[in-house]
């Protein structure tokens, strides 16, 4: 799944120009407890508005909450499995689940990279790093975890997919994600991190283990015939199962 739901806007200004940087919502936990209090809501006003019995009289209003609860009900519901997913992919990462690898910055070397990703950012040929470099290391220093699926920088968490574009250079990684968009430009996710000294054999680590998770996708093909799947049946199973609920509470002759 395309975690588009996994940013937000944001403006940052670097230098003279002001550009819009995509970053991830701060709490993926919060954000899905959130979504499913919206849905349970939602679902609370559709059933009893659908299924109670009808008396005399007019209709209006209980069409009207029965129309939009199911809207909201509609919408609510993909976005809960968004910001389910999000939110399992954190859970998950956290436990050590399917982890690849985890390296750590100390204060010197973040900060070295944050000059040089400053610099990077005001090229024009160079999509600008929307990793959170600002984060205070302490004296401890930044963990990074890479999981088969996200990225935890510090606090600052990314949901990947299997065709995240990545690179790897002498002493840092990046992570460049292109998520497509039914209309209009896509959306592109740039993270540059650094990798731990005595320890950039990670980021081939890394590399490789994502390369071989595509190879096993079939080139994406599996996910072209799900979204297919979804379309021709999924889609039409849900509209035949709301036209037969209307039917049998008498909403449709």
């Amino acid at each position: 799944m395309v975690c588009l739901g996994a940013f937000r806007f944001r403006e940052q200004r670097q230098g003279t120009a002001t550009h819009r940087v995509d970053s991830p919502l701060a709490d993926p936990i919060r954000s899905r407890n959130r979504s499913a209090a919206v849905f349970v809501t939602a679902l609370a006003v559709f059933l009893p508005a659908l299924l109670l019995p009808r008396s005399g009289g007019d209709l209006t209003v209980r069409k009207l909450m029965l129309f939009a609860s199911l809207g909201v009900l509609s919408i609510s519901a993909v976005w809960l499995a968004v910001r389910w997913d999000e939110a399992r992919r954190l859970i998950r990462l956290r436990a050590g689940v399917g982890v690849v690898a985890r390296w750590t910055i100390d204060a010197a070397q973040l900060a070295s990279f944050r000059r040089l990703s400053h610099e990077w950012d005001q090229r024009p040929d160079l999509r600008p790093n929307e990793a959170d470099l600002t984060q205070d290391p302490g004296e401890r220093g930044i963990d990074v975890v890479v999981s088969r699926d996200a990225v935890l920088f510090g606090a600052d968490y990314w949901p990947l997919e299997k065709d995240v574009r990545i690179t790897v250079r002498a002493d840092w990684i990046e992570f460049f994600q292109v998520i497509p968009k039914a209309e209009g430009q896509a959306l592109y996710t740039v993270l540059r991190l650094p990798l731990q000294p005595g320890q950039e054999n990670l980021g081939t680590d890394v590399l490789q283990a994502y390369q071989h998770a595509h190879r096993a996708l079939g080139s994406g093909r599996r996910q072209l015939f799900y979204i297919a799947l979804l379309c021709l049946v999924g889609v039409p199973a849900l509209a035949a199962s709301a036209w037969f609920i209307a039917w049998i509470t008498g909403w449709v002759a």
